[in-house]
């Protein structure tokens, strides 16, 4: 059970993040009329958009299973879990991440700063660490050239073999300073999650702050079974969020973003998605 949520958790996330791709390279419009509603669940255009029926549901969610909309419906965390992913593969076992304390007072100095910023009428400085914006900086700023790009190829194609499916489009960047700023985006988000996986999610976005503050009170989370854990820490070499501290037997909930690649690995069956208050004997069954 605990590795098909796993599954299920990554089949999620691919299409969420490929759908929502999608949405900031299309140019027809149909992505939009079909996909987005997508859009519309993500936190911070929910909240500028004073759409608190999302906002409650995403916060209903969080209380209930944790911090799924950071690996699922997040594409700024879904892509940083393909980088470490790749780097994984890249470096092989040499790649461990290990428990590290979590940096608090930077993650609710950045939390209260966004909050200030947002009343104050700053809106474009909240923008700048969503991570929903952010990675639409990065999509439509450097992908989408690519993507038409390849999209008048193929149209050029067509159009010699006598057939118009295809229709040429005119490729743009926006403006030197949005380009630099997708771009060390892209540099800041890639590098972290290169190194060490979740960094980002859980030291610099505000998003990723509230609901981990909520998180902890979750009622279904990541459970010690410490009756079979034999100390192995393969756990902990594989969470990318960096908060499983094996030798203590404890996950940081806050910074747990229920990815459920720890429940998926373990040899002895020692983790599982349950009550934090289920008897250790009953967590895996």
């Amino acid at each position: 059970m605990n590795r098909l949520l796993r599954i299920i958790r990554i089949l999620l996330a691919a299409v969420s993040f490929i759908l929502i791709t999608l949405l900031f390279l299309d140019f027809t419009g149909t992505a939009r009329v079909n996909f987005g509603w997508l859009s519309r669940i993500q936190f911070v255009p929910a909240l500028f958009a004073a759409n608190f029926a999302v906002l409650a549901a995403l916060l209903i969610v969080t209380l209930l299973l944790g911090r799924v909309y950071c690996s699922v419906l997040c594409p700024l965390g879904v892509f940083q879990d393909a980088v470490a992913w790749i780097s994984r593969k890249v470096q092989g076992k040499k790649k461990r991440y290990t428990y590290l304390p979590p940096l608090n007072v930077l993650r609710y100095t950045l939390l209260a700063l966004c909050v200030i910023a947002f009343f104050a009428g700053l809106a474009p400085l909240v923008a700048l660490l969503d991570p929903y914006g952010s990675y639409g900086r990065m999509a439509t700023n450097l992908l989408s050239p690519l993507y038409r790009w390849g999209n008048n190829l193929l149209a050029a194609r067509a159009i010699q073999a006598n057939s118009f499916d295809y229709i040429t489009v005119d490729i743009w960047i926006r403006g030197v300073a949005t380009f630099a700023v997708a771009l060390g985006t892209l540099g800041i988000v890639g590098f972290l999650a290169w190194r060490n996986g979740r960094t980002y999610c859980n030291t610099v976005c505000p998003v990723g702050t509230v609901l981990g503050f909520l998180s902890r009170f979750a009622l279904l989370k990541p459970v010690v079974n410490v009756s079979k854990c034999n100390g192995c820490r393969i756990c902990e070499r594989g969470c990318k969020a960096s908060c499983i501290d094996a030798r203590a037997h404890q996950i940081d909930t806050s910074r747990c973003v229920a990815c459920m690649n720890c429940v998926g690995v373990c040899p002895q069956g020692a983790l599982g998605f349950g009550h934090k208050n289920q008897p250790a004997s009953t967590v895996n069954r």
